[in-house]
């Protein structure tokens, strides 16, 4: 069996993210992780990202008034 490359690991990874991988493409991407500490760095990083965009997104939004006060406080200093 053939490794794949980081490209397609990377691709992989960030596939994961929206959709759920074939069992194929979970045991490739499983081996090449073996090997490659960049792309279990990336895979790390893209859960971390992935986390907090989720987070924000469920956070309550700042209203007009709120964001020109505090752009306004920003801008003082």
């Amino acid at each position: 069996m053939e490794i794949i490359p980081c490209t397609q690991a990377t691709f992989l990874i960030s596939k994961s993210e929206e959709h759920a991988l074939t069992l194929h493409e979970r045991f490739q991407l499983f081996i090449h992780l073996i090997i490659c500490v960049f792309c279990r760095r990336f895979l790390e990083q893209t859960k971390i990202i992935s986390k907090e965009a989720r987070r924000m997104a469920s956070e309550e939004k700042l209203t007009e008034e709120e964001r020109l006060k505090m752009q306004k406080a920003l801008n003082s200093f």
